[in-house]
Protein backbone atom coordinates (compact mmCIF):
# COMPACT_ATOMS: atom_id res chain seq x y z
CA UNK A 1 0.00 0.00 0.00
CA UNK A 2 1.47 3.26 -1.10
CA UNK A 3 2.38 6.13 1.26
CA UNK A 4 3.89 8.74 1.49
CA UNK A 5 7.61 7.72 0.44
CA UNK A 6 6.16 6.00 -2.48
CA UNK A 7 3.75 9.06 -3.24
CA UNK A 8 6.61 11.15 -3.15
CA UNK A 9 8.30 9.00 -5.30
CA UNK A 10 5.23 8.69 -7.66
CA UNK A 11 5.45 12.67 -7.94
CA UNK A 12 9.03 12.63 -8.77
CA UNK A 13 8.65 9.90 -11.79
CA UNK A 14 5.84 11.34 -13.13
CA UNK A 15 7.19 14.89 -13.30
CA UNK A 16 10.75 12.98 -14.72
CA UNK A 17 8.69 11.04 -17.00
CA UNK A 18 6.75 14.02 -18.73
CA UNK A 19 9.75 16.69 -18.57
CA UNK A 20 9.89 19.20 -21.36
CA UNK A 21 6.28 17.34 -22.86
CA UNK A 22 2.96 17.57 -23.49
CA UNK A 23 0.31 15.07 -23.26
CA UNK A 24 -1.48 15.04 -26.92
CA UNK A 25 -3.44 11.44 -26.29
CA UNK A 26 -6.44 10.56 -23.58
CA UNK A 27 -7.38 6.91 -23.40
CA UNK A 28 -9.62 5.92 -20.31
CA UNK A 29 -10.43 2.35 -20.05
CA UNK A 30 -12.58 2.39 -16.65
CA UNK A 31 -14.68 6.06 -16.28
CA UNK A 32 -14.85 5.30 -12.64
CA UNK A 33 -11.25 5.84 -11.67
CA UNK A 34 -11.91 9.60 -12.43
CA UNK A 35 -13.88 11.26 -10.28
CA UNK A 36 -15.98 14.30 -8.98
CA UNK A 37 -13.94 14.65 -5.79
CA UNK A 38 -11.57 12.67 -3.97
CA UNK A 39 -13.17 9.57 -2.71
CA UNK A 40 -12.33 5.74 -2.58
CA UNK A 41 -16.04 4.74 -4.01
CA UNK A 42 -15.71 3.41 -7.19
CA UNK A 43 -19.36 4.26 -7.88
CA UNK A 44 -18.63 7.85 -7.56
CA UNK A 45 -16.71 8.22 -11.42
CA UNK A 46 -17.69 10.63 -13.78
CA UNK A 47 -19.23 9.16 -17.21
CA UNK A 48 -18.04 12.40 -18.52
CA UNK A 49 -14.27 11.38 -17.50
CA UNK A 50 -12.06 11.36 -20.12
CA UNK A 51 -13.91 14.61 -21.80
CA UNK A 52 -12.71 16.50 -17.76
CA UNK A 53 -9.48 14.63 -18.25
CA UNK A 54 -8.91 16.21 -21.86
CA UNK A 55 -9.68 19.42 -20.68
CA UNK A 56 -6.83 19.90 -17.90
CA UNK A 57 -4.09 18.09 -20.15
CA UNK A 58 -4.29 18.84 -23.41
CA UNK A 59 -4.27 22.37 -22.04
CA UNK A 60 -0.79 23.13 -20.96
CA UNK A 61 2.51 21.46 -20.50
CA UNK A 62 2.66 19.48 -17.14
CA UNK A 63 4.65 20.79 -14.18
CA UNK A 64 6.23 18.92 -11.22
CA UNK A 65 3.42 17.33 -8.66
CA UNK A 66 2.69 18.86 -5.76
CA UNK A 67 2.56 16.68 -3.03
CA UNK A 68 0.89 16.67 0.52
CA UNK A 69 0.77 13.48 2.80
CA UNK A 70 -0.31 10.96 0.32
CA UNK A 71 -2.28 12.69 -2.22
CA UNK A 72 -0.40 14.64 -5.33
CA UNK A 73 -1.92 18.01 -7.21
CA UNK A 74 -0.75 17.60 -10.90
CA UNK A 75 -0.67 21.53 -12.71
CA UNK A 76 -1.54 21.86 -16.09
CA UNK A 77 -1.53 25.64 -16.61
CA UNK A 78 -4.48 27.25 -14.82
CA UNK A 79 -6.07 23.84 -14.14
CA UNK A 80 -4.82 20.41 -12.29
CA UNK A 81 -5.36 16.88 -11.58
CA UNK A 82 -5.50 15.46 -7.83
CA UNK A 83 -3.92 12.17 -7.95
CA UNK A 84 -4.94 9.42 -5.12
CA UNK A 85 -3.13 5.78 -5.49
CA UNK A 86 -5.31 4.31 -2.69
CA UNK A 87 -4.19 1.08 -2.24
CA UNK A 88 -3.03 -0.43 -5.24
CA UNK A 89 -2.99 2.33 -7.94
CA UNK A 90 0.08 3.35 -9.54
CA UNK A 91 1.56 5.31 -12.36
CA UNK A 92 3.61 3.09 -15.00
CA UNK A 93 5.35 3.31 -18.49
CA UNK A 94 5.15 -0.28 -18.34
CA UNK A 95 1.99 -2.19 -20.69
CA UNK A 96 0.16 -3.34 -17.09
CA UNK A 97 -2.66 -5.34 -15.95
CA UNK A 98 -5.81 -3.23 -14.66
CA UNK A 99 -5.02 -0.57 -16.73
CA UNK A 100 -7.56 2.93 -15.77
CA UNK A 101 -6.16 5.62 -17.82
CA UNK A 102 -3.41 6.00 -20.18
CA UNK A 103 -1.55 9.72 -21.15
CA UNK A 104 0.12 9.54 -24.84
CA UNK A 105 3.27 11.67 -25.17
CA UNK A 106 4.72 14.06 -27.36
CA UNK A 107 7.78 11.98 -27.03
CA UNK A 108 6.41 9.17 -27.70
CA UNK A 109 5.99 7.38 -24.45
CA UNK A 110 2.93 6.56 -22.14
CA UNK A 111 2.25 6.57 -18.61
CA UNK A 112 -0.76 4.17 -17.53
CA UNK A 113 -2.32 4.86 -14.36
CA UNK A 114 -3.39 1.10 -13.15
CA UNK A 115 -5.49 0.21 -9.93
CA UNK A 116 -6.67 -3.22 -9.45
CA UNK A 117 -8.90 -2.17 -6.47
CA UNK A 118 -10.10 0.65 -7.85
CA UNK A 119 -9.77 2.76 -4.41
CA UNK A 120 -7.19 5.24 -6.18
CA UNK A 121 -8.64 7.87 -8.83
CA UNK A 122 -8.14 11.06 -10.44
CA UNK A 123 -9.98 14.45 -10.07
CA UNK A 124 -10.24 16.97 -12.40
CA UNK A 125 -10.06 20.17 -11.01
CA UNK A 126 -8.53 24.15 -11.17
CA UNK A 127 -5.99 26.36 -9.65
CA UNK A 128 -8.44 27.40 -7.35
CA UNK A 129 -9.92 24.54 -5.94
CA UNK A 130 -6.68 21.87 -6.54
CA UNK A 131 -4.66 23.46 -3.59
CA UNK A 132 -7.51 22.84 -1.47
CA UNK A 133 -8.53 19.33 -2.31
CA UNK A 134 -5.24 18.39 -2.14
CA UNK A 135 -5.09 19.15 1.97
CA UNK A 136 -8.68 19.24 2.67
CA UNK A 137 -9.07 17.05 6.11
CA UNK A 138 -5.43 16.20 5.89
CA UNK A 139 -3.46 16.76 8.98
CA UNK A 140 0.44 18.72 8.89
CA UNK A 141 2.35 16.93 6.24
CA UNK A 142 4.60 14.24 7.88
CA UNK A 143 8.15 15.02 6.12
CA UNK A 144 7.70 18.18 5.73
CA UNK A 145 6.01 19.28 9.03
CA UNK A 146 6.38 19.61 13.06
CA UNK A 147 4.64 16.43 14.84
CA UNK A 148 1.72 17.61 16.41
CA UNK A 149 0.59 16.85 19.82
CA UNK A 150 -0.98 13.60 19.83
CA UNK A 151 -3.83 13.90 22.25
CA UNK A 152 -6.12 10.97 23.27
CA UNK A 153 -6.30 7.33 24.84
CA UNK A 154 -6.47 5.38 21.56
CA UNK A 155 -3.01 3.72 21.20
CA UNK A 156 0.10 5.94 19.26
CA UNK A 157 -0.07 3.90 16.29
CA UNK A 158 -3.38 3.60 15.55
CA UNK A 159 -3.10 7.72 15.97
CA UNK A 160 -0.70 7.91 13.78
CA UNK A 161 -2.20 6.35 10.89
CA UNK A 162 -5.30 8.76 11.48
CA UNK A 163 -4.46 11.41 8.34
CA UNK A 164 -6.52 13.83 9.64
CA UNK A 165 -3.65 13.99 12.73
CA UNK A 166 -0.90 12.99 10.28
CA UNK A 167 -0.81 13.23 6.50
CA UNK A 168 1.55 10.53 4.53
CA UNK A 169 2.12 8.07 7.73
CA UNK A 170 0.25 4.34 6.90
CA UNK A 171 0.86 1.03 8.46
CA UNK A 172 4.29 -0.20 7.76
CA UNK A 173 5.76 3.56 8.36
CA UNK A 174 4.56 4.24 11.67
CA UNK A 175 5.27 1.00 13.03
CA UNK A 176 8.85 0.99 11.81
CA UNK A 177 8.92 5.04 13.01
CA UNK A 178 7.87 3.62 16.54
CA UNK A 179 10.54 0.95 16.76
CA UNK A 180 12.99 3.51 15.63
CA UNK A 181 11.74 6.06 18.83
CA UNK A 182 11.27 2.83 21.24
CA UNK A 183 8.15 3.62 21.72
CA UNK A 184 5.49 0.71 22.34
CA UNK A 185 2.44 0.74 19.81
CA UNK A 186 -0.03 0.23 22.34
CA UNK A 187 0.94 3.07 24.36
CA UNK A 188 -1.78 5.98 24.87
CA UNK A 189 -1.14 8.96 22.42
CA UNK A 190 -1.77 11.62 24.93
CA UNK A 191 1.02 9.97 26.92
CA UNK A 192 3.32 10.69 24.22
CA UNK A 193 5.01 13.68 25.44
CA UNK A 194 8.48 15.57 25.83
CA UNK A 195 10.91 13.27 25.03
CA UNK A 196 9.00 10.68 23.74
CA UNK A 197 7.11 13.19 21.78
CA UNK A 198 10.74 14.26 20.18
CA UNK A 199 12.13 10.95 19.91
CA UNK A 200 9.44 9.96 17.91
CA UNK A 201 9.13 13.25 15.73
CA UNK A 202 13.07 12.35 14.80
CA UNK A 203 12.14 8.60 13.75
CA UNK A 204 9.73 9.53 11.70
CA UNK A 205 11.77 11.86 9.34
CA UNK A 206 14.22 9.18 9.95
CA UNK A 207 12.07 6.25 8.58
CA UNK A 208 10.37 8.68 5.64
CA UNK A 209 13.82 9.51 4.14
CA UNK A 210 15.29 5.97 4.58
CA UNK A 211 12.23 5.24 2.67
CA UNK A 212 12.81 7.86 -0.07
CA UNK A 213 16.38 7.16 -0.31
CA UNK A 214 15.42 3.30 -1.06
CA UNK A 215 12.89 4.00 -3.83
CA UNK A 216 15.46 6.64 -5.45
CA UNK A 217 15.92 6.30 -9.17
CA UNK A 218 13.97 6.00 -12.36
CA UNK A 219 13.13 2.63 -11.90
CA UNK A 220 9.51 1.35 -12.06
CA UNK A 221 7.98 1.44 -8.70
CA UNK A 222 7.56 -1.71 -6.50
CA UNK A 223 5.59 -2.16 -3.05
CA UNK A 224 6.89 -3.94 -0.36
CA UNK A 225 3.48 -6.04 -0.79
CA UNK A 226 4.19 -7.05 -4.18
CA UNK A 227 4.68 -10.78 -5.17
CA UNK A 228 8.61 -11.20 -4.93
CA UNK A 229 9.41 -8.48 -3.93
CA UNK A 230 12.30 -7.05 -1.27
CA UNK A 231 11.60 -6.08 1.78
CA UNK A 232 14.35 -4.18 3.42
CA UNK A 233 12.87 -3.09 6.69
CA UNK A 234 13.78 -4.30 10.17
CA UNK A 235 10.40 -5.16 11.60
CA UNK A 236 7.69 -5.59 8.67
CA UNK A 237 5.98 -8.65 8.10
CA UNK A 238 9.06 -10.39 10.10
CA UNK A 239 7.17 -11.87 13.36
CA UNK A 240 8.95 -14.95 14.60
CA UNK A 241 12.67 -13.30 13.40
CA UNK A 242 14.94 -11.80 16.25
CA UNK A 243 14.80 -8.08 16.19
CA UNK A 244 18.06 -6.69 14.84
CA UNK A 245 18.60 -4.76 17.64
CA UNK A 246 18.07 -6.92 20.89
CA UNK A 247 17.21 -10.27 19.39
CA UNK A 248 14.09 -10.54 20.87
CA UNK A 249 11.53 -12.31 19.15
CA UNK A 250 9.26 -9.90 16.53
CA UNK A 251 5.55 -9.98 17.40
CA UNK A 252 2.71 -9.55 15.57
CA UNK A 253 -0.74 -7.91 16.91
CA UNK A 254 -3.69 -6.61 15.64
CA UNK A 255 -4.60 -2.80 15.71
CA UNK A 256 -7.16 -0.91 14.14
CA UNK A 257 -7.73 -4.05 11.53
CA UNK A 258 -4.21 -3.88 10.54
CA UNK A 259 -1.24 -6.16 11.14
CA UNK A 260 1.67 -3.94 13.72
CA UNK A 261 5.01 -5.75 14.25
CA UNK A 262 6.82 -4.79 17.39
CA UNK A 263 9.44 -5.56 19.60
CA UNK A 264 8.64 -6.18 23.34
CA UNK A 265 11.94 -6.05 24.00
CA UNK A 266 12.89 -2.82 22.56
CA UNK A 267 9.34 -1.24 22.87
CA UNK A 268 8.52 -1.48 26.20
CA UNK A 269 5.18 0.12 28.10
Amino acid sequence: MPELPEVDFCGRRLANWTAGSRVIDVEVFDARSVRATRTDRPTNGLVEGEARLREVVLNAPPSPPERHGKRLLWRFGDRALLLHLGMTGRWTRLIAPHAKVRFHLENGTCITFTDPRLLGGIVPTDLDDGPRLLREGLGPDALRDPLPSLPGKRPIKVALMDQAVVAGLGNLHAAEALWRARIDPRAPAGEVVGDRHARLATAIRAQLDLARTLLDGDEEIVYVEDAGAPNPFPLYQRAGHPCPECQTGIERMMQAGRSTYWCPGCQRA
